[in-house]
């Protein structure tokens, strides 16, 4: 019998980076045989020694992107291998990713086998890391605005600033070179609005990561993408993809493009049959978000971990 108790179908949220802490995931990497085979795996693909770095930091390494995003994609796929094994029998009719935790996504979705995956989060990383220190960026988090009115203040503001995210109506987040965030801020705080500074190495999803966008097209090209076995919806387009060239473009735009995260919560919340939400990360987030939604119920979202503790 299943430990997780419900008779609901099943959507898989899968975290990205920004909330990365010294000594996560410690708890998860020897389990057993398959807990280290996935962190082996990462390691041998990056070159990382992905254990101490999660467990030793230091934050300033642990917060680079050419870390954090591999860091963050072994934690997932860690966590989303033991909840598998404890919930059997549940019906996942979906997956969606926040950022590098798409690939999450599409690896749970049989997209992408494992190695495919943290090969692609590599060398998507590497990547952006580069770009990032010749387009010096950075990003906020910015509560009590919704996408349309920040947009509206952002071209009012005649700052080249652009919506990185837009997690929910009450959530947003700006991307930019810093000095041009910083007279942003004097404008949020007039609207009544506060915002964080998110830790994170580079400007993701704007502009500054043009020069990304072929060659991760042309580093995909090379990888096998299966036919899925339950929905993904992409951030790009917050629309389900099955096609293997559509995944890929969406992914290569990924670099440049808001994630769409309102949508597709918008898309599985308006579905026919009501969902249960499973937050697959190191601490909730994702589930949080969920509450800025007025047709969520709070009984509808559980992090993986609440399931993952009635196992010890």
């Amino acid at each position: 019998m299943s430990l997780l108790s419900t008779s609901k179908p099943v959507v898989l949220l899968f975290a990205g980076q920004g909330t990365s802490t010294v000594g996560m995931g410690a708890d998860l990497w020897d389990i057993n045989h398959t807990t280290r085979s996935i962190w082996d795996c990462a390691s041998d693909i990056t070159g990382k020694d992905l254990r101490r770095l999660c467990l030793k930091g230091p934050m300033n390494r642990l917060v680079q992107t050419s870390v954090q995003q591999i860091a963050v994609s072994v934690i997932n796929t860690t966590l989303y291998t033991l909840w598998c094994e404890a919930a059997t029998g549940v019906d996942i009719v979906g997956s969606c990713g926040h950022s590098v935790g798409e690939y999450s996504a599409l690896y749970a979705a049989g997209i992408l086998s494992l190695e495919d995956m943290f090969r692609a989060v590599h060398y998507r990383a590497e990547l952006m890391d580069e770009l990032s220190k010749c387009y010096k960026g950075s990003m906020l988090a910015v509560k009590s605005l919704d996408y349309a009115s920040l947009s509206a203040l952002i071209a009012d503001s005649d700052l080249p600033l652009e919506i990185s995210c837009d997690n929910s109506n009450q959530q947003q987040v700006i991307g930019g070179v810093p000095q041009l965030l910083n007279e942003f801020v004097p404008l949020l705080l007039q609207q009544g609005c506060s915002s964080i500074k998110l830790g994170v190495s580079g400007a993701w999803h704007t502009a500054l990561m043009s020069e990304g966008v072929e060659p991760m097209a042309q580093f995909l090209r090379g990888l096998q993408f299966n036919q899925p076995r339950h929905q993904v919806l992409m951030n790009v387009t917050a629309q389900p993809a099955s096609d293997a060239d559509t995944i890929r473009r969406n992914l290569s735009l990924h670099l440049t493009h808001t994630v769409k995260w309102t949508d597709s919560m918008t898309h599985f919340l308006q579905a026919e049959t009501p969902c249960q939400f499973v937050e697959i990360s190191n601490k909730a987030y994702l589930t949080h978000l969920l509450h800025d939604y007025p047709m969520y119920k709070p009984d509808n979202g559980v992090h993986c971990r609440q399931l993952l503790s009635r196992m010890a």
